[in-house]
């Protein structure tokens, strides 16, 4: 019974009166990251005769960091069969699947001071919240209230708890990361024509970003060793050995 992960991580770029922009990395396998980041563009009108005067520095972003873990979500509409083709089809039969999406949710705030065709874009606020969102699959074949049930449900909330518990130890350490990568930023582009607008927000978004993937790149490993760790034969045997009738319940696909 091996554990359920979806893998995803998103960019996200949006700006009042401009075209988002997206782009996404798949991790796979097993696990998912997703950050989702929205630039809201804030226009500052300056004096006509400021442009000659305009400065384009900035201040450090403020940060808001976050964590958000929901209430686990059980999903009884797929059969031992579909589970186990949804895992790579080989192996096992799968019974269960436990785990669900973890990842990052980003949100960056842009202020743009222009004058005439000219702009300066800042970067004022990045709020990032590291979150997870628990599901638990137990094949169709085991109805409620069966030995069967019992124990693959027993075993899947096993990786339920990895999961949570690595949300939580990992959510001071995303905090000091978060800090410590809006440091890394050049919070300020310009002068720059207001043309340049969409495409200086995107460059702060991407610098951002590929740090929040490399840190990503980290410490998802560490997750996924953990619930390898858990499915291990003496795990198996143990649920194995709580009901007799594995074999016909597996048959009814």
């Amino acid at each position: 019974f091996l554990y359920f992960n979806k893998g995803l991580i998103s960019g996200l770029h949006t700006c009042d009166r401009v075209k988002p922009a997206h782009g996404k990395i798949m991790n796979k396998p097993f696990f998912t990251i997703l950050a989702v980041a929205a630039g809201i563009l804030c226009m500052l009108a300056m004096p006509a005769d400021a442009y000659s005067q305009m400065r384009c520095k900035a201040s450090n972003p403020s940060l808001g960091v976050k964590t958000a873990t929901t209430r686990t979500k059980y999903i009884r509409t797929k059969s031992a069969k579909d589970l186990t083709q949804m895992h790579g089809g080989q192996g096992s039969t799968v019974g269960g699947l436990g785990g669900g999406e973890i990842g990052f949710k980003v949100e960056n705030q842009y202020e743009v001071t222009t004058q005439g065709n000219a702009a300066c874009v800042k970067l004022k606020r990045v709020e990032v919240t590291f979150y997870a969102k628990p599901e638990i699959h137990i094949a169709s074949n085991f109805n409620r209230g069966t030995c069967e049930y019992g124990a693959v449900m027993g075993h899947e909330k096993g990786h339920i708890r990895i999961l949570r518990k690595f949300v939580r130890e990992y959510s001071p350490k995303v905090k000091k990361e978060v800090v410590k990568m809006s440091r890394q930023i050049d919070p300020a582009i310009g002068p720059i024509p207001r043309s340049k607008v969409a495409a200086a927000q995107k460059k702060m978004q991407e610098q951002f970003m590929q740090k929040l993937e490399a840190y990503n790149g980290k410490i998802m490993p560490v997750l996924a060793k953990r619930q390898k760790a858990f499915d291990n034969p003496t795990e198996y045997k143990r649920v194995a050995s709580k009901c007799r009738k594995w074999d016909k319940k597996l048959a009814n696909n």
